[in-house]
């Protein structure tokens, strides 16, 4: 079996052995080997493989949320993306390991594993990139894990993919990669990849200015470990701008178009995460109505919903509350009397002061909203942050753990951040905000500019 990074095998030494290495009983050593030991017709399979998932980015593009948690631990309805993609491998008899690869915010996923896919019925694996690798050093550093062929998914993908078909793909072509592809409506932001009639790649190009197709790079690929040789150990590598485009040009890299009935997106910013929600209630809805409230959760009569909307587990609903389309109220969320939901994400025990609003944005864990708050415009406010009453959020991004008391910081004016001084800034204000809230942020500004990266980022501290 394997636990965390250390592989156990049991023929190599004595039961007794293996009790003492882990201080465990002796009957809870012969249960765990019963359950992860493979029956001998399975073991004889040459199909086998491991799955490799990229668990170990920084999430830049997702912060305030991924200051404080690693990326595939962002949730879509409650549940991280990361269970989201063991429990579609499950399904998958051939494989029989996952590896994570992980660096920052480890622990959390660990934490994760140990808690919530403690029954998980095939062997997790850790292996800790010792700094920040891409995704290229990350596969080298679990070169010694992997056999001839294996799957790889980058862990902000959010799929319904059947990887089971990118398999059969890979075994019937003679490539060393075969990469899934599909269609997107901004293909500059991904790899785009053009082929043949045959599927091979005839040219690969990550993030180009003019695309020349809508076709890219899914992040998920069957990889040959001939593959791994060629890349240096410890040392950042692209797979995608280092690795992939060196295979393409010897013909060895072939693609499979996802089918048209399976979603695919790419957690990478909060607009995607709006879509992942959108796309997770759009599938609810078929089979379950257009809301769904979960088991514990307290709504009145008088609450107005029009859904989508799915309201999780122990949340509590006030009176004249109104939740409009596209709405995710998380687990133990309180929300108090005639507040206002529109498009809008609730991670988990937020609490909603009475007559709030919330439009367009994403409220990380534990935060509370004070009176009368207005929150818009793809605002992103992180954990356990706090605002306090009669404030307007519009656009920005607070980060965790902050009291937002006064409009102290940049509240999206689409300006030159080098004109962002006094006496530059226009006298109304371009997004039509309120006279006072504008004259309040040009005073601010006027006392102490905000920073370029500020600006760029709108971040709200």
């Amino acid at each position: 079996m394997v636990y965390g990074e250390l592989s156990f095998p049991f023929n190599s030494f004595s039961e007794k052995t293996f009790h003492r290495q882990l201080n465990l009983p002796l009957r809870v050593i012969y249960f765990m080997a019963v359950k992860h030991i493979k029956p001998p017709a399975e073991m004889a399979n040459g199909d086998i493989m491991k799955a490799v998932i990229l668990a170990g980015g920084f999430g830049t593009r997702l912060r305030p949320l991924s200051s404080t948690r690693p990326k595939p631990m962002v949730p879509v309805l409650g549940k991280p993306n990361l269970q989201y993609l063991l429990e579609s491998l499950e399904r998958i008899q051939e494989i029989d390991e996952i590896i994570l690869s992980v660096h920052y915010m480890r622990g959390e996923i660990r934490e994760f594993i140990d808690e919530r896919m403690a029954d998980y019925p095939k062997t997790i694996r850790f292996v800790n990139d010792p700094m920040p690798l891409e995704t290229g050093g990350a596969l080298k550093n679990v070169e010694d894990y992997v056999d001839d062929d294996f799957l790889v998914i980058y862990g902000d993908v959010f799929t319904n993919f059947d990887f089971k078909e990118l398999i059969k793909a890979h075994k019937e072509n003679d490539g060393l990669i075969t990469v899934a592809v599909t269609k997107v409506y901004d293909p500059e932001k991904y790899g785009v990849v053009e082929m043949d009639k045959e599927n091979r790649v005839t040219h690969f190009e990550e993030k180009p200015h003019r695309p020349r197709t809508n076709l890219v790079d899914a992040g998920i690929y069957m990889v040959n470990k001939k593959v791994l040789e060629e890349i240096p150990k410890n040392k950042e590598v692209y797979f995608e701008r280092e690795v992939l485009p060196k295979y393409v040009t010897k013909g060895l890299v072939y693609a499979y178009k996802i089918p048209r009935e399976y979603y695919w997106i790419d957690l990478g910013t909060p607009d995607d995460l709006f879509y992942a929600h959108q796309i997770a209630m759009d599938a609810i809805a078929k089979e379950n109505g257009y809301f769904v409230i979960k088991e514990g959760a307290e709504v009145p009569e008088d609450v107005e919903i029009q859904g989508p909307v799915y309201i999780d587990e122990g949340a509590k609903i006030g009176h004249g509350v109104k939740i409009k389309a596209y709405t995710y109220i998380g687990p133990n969320t309180v929300v108090e009397d005639r507040a206002y939901f529109k498009r809008a994400i609730l991670i988990g025990s937020d609490i909603v002061k009475e007559r709030a609003e919330i439009k367009d944005s994403i409220l990380g864990e534990g935060v509370v909203v004070g009176k009368n708050v207005l929150i818009k415009e793809t605002s992103v406010v992180g954990d356990y942050a706090r605002i306090y009453d009669n404030l307007v959020i519009y656009g920005a991004k607070v980060l965790p753990w902050k009291k937002v008391e006064e409009y102290e910081a940049y509240i999206k004016i689409k300006l030159d951040p080098t004109k962002v001084k006094p006496g530059v800034t226009p006298d109304r204000c371009p997004l039509g905000l309120p006279e006072c809230i504008y004259t309040r942020f040009k005073a601010i500004a006027g006392e102490k500019p905000p920073c370029d990266e500020c600006i760029e980022n709108q971040w709200l501290f």
